[in-house]
């Protein structure tokens, strides 16, 4: 008898009693995990606020797994004496509990490094980012290693800085999608899908973040993240995903994937809507794609920032 079904034979010979606590306690958990979930896309429009008082729109989107009531899906936004904003956007292995409590440890790593580096910031003036992502490395990974831990995370670590009126995006990329873009000019509007080379863009990353990834390479290697940077104008979107999005299949026609081309489609044609819609509309073109909840095997999240043209 597999596991789930030694699962199942259990649920079905406890007493009603027993089974209506366990319904109960579950409850709460989920109604627990929902909160804290609320909380953070509260948190990080208040934050994004405070960047571009009156400018920014964030839209929010976020589904786990289905059956799961914990996500390995991350995202968290950290305001830097530099005035400056780091925003963290990962994707950690595996699903539920055991993702979660990664989640957790890569969190807990990057706050105690947040809050080393604004301390080495109030004696010396002085904010290395490049310093700080080897710290969250470091820190990291020091637990992976002490806790015997083989699952890994993907983290995009992107600090916002106000750039003379554009926002320069500085990302330290440790393999995680990169964002897709809408620039949007007097004429027509173009998409930039940055995870691929356009111009002066060069999409550099990272290893995977964990203890047995960086047992197989050298240290140095391992340790080091690869910075590059482009340029947000008045007008432009940026779309943060996780690969719950695009690689979500459809089961009843030859398990074919959602796809970038699908979400880049959808979001060039919704480009004037409100973020928040935007991202409500690409997650029901999901679903009408894979055909039901009970189809999606992964934490799907996007978060759409919107520059929003200034009125004459």
């Amino acid at each position: 008898m597999s596991k789930p079904d030694l699962k199942r034979a259990s649920l079905i010979n406890e007493s009603p009693a027993k089974l209506m606590e366990r319904l109960y306690k579950y409850e709460i958990f989920r109604s627990e995990a929902n909160q804290v979930r609320i909380k953070d896309k509260k948190q990080i429009r208040e934050l994004f606020k405070q960047f571009r008082p009156g400018e920014l729109l964030i839209g929010i989107g976020f589904q786990r797994s289905y059956g799961s009531i914990l996500s390995g899906d991350y995202f968290d936004l950290f305001r830097l004496s530099d005035k400056n904003f780091l925003f963290v956007f990962a994707d950690i292995s595996g699903h539920g509990l055991p993702a979660y409590t990664t989640l957790i440890r890569l969190k807990s790593a990057i706050i105690i490094a947040v809050n080393e580096m604004e301390g080495i910031f109030s004696r010396t003036g002085i904010l290395d980012y490049s310093y700080l992502i080897r710290s969250i490395t470091i820190k990291f990974t020091d637990v992976m290693d002490m806790s015997n831990s083989n699952d890994f995370a993907s983290v995009n670590f992107v600090f916002f800085e106000d750039n003379k009126g554009l926002i320069r995006l500085r990302f330290f990329n440790r393999s995680m999608l990169f964002p897709i873009i809408i620039q949007k000019g007097t004429d027509s509007n173009r998409l930039v899908n940055l995870n691929y080379p356009h111009n002066n863009w060069k999409p550099e990353k990272g290893y995977l973040l964990g203890s047995d990834i960086k047992s197989l390479i050298e240290p140095d290697a391992y340790y080091y993240t690869p910075e590059c940077h482009f340029d947000l104008n008045q007008g432009d979107q940026i779309l943060f995903y996780t690969d719950g999005i695009t690689e979500a299949f459809d089961y009843n026609h030859g398990k074919n994937q959602y796809g970038e081309s699908r979400l880049e489609q959808k979001m060039f044609e919704m480009s004037d809507l409100p973020p928040q819609l935007i991202i409500n509309n690409i997650f029901d073109s999901v679903y009408d794609f894979i055909g039901s909840h009970e189809n999606q095997k992964d934490d799907m999240t996007a978060v759409l920032i919107d520059l929003p043209l200034k009125s004459a």
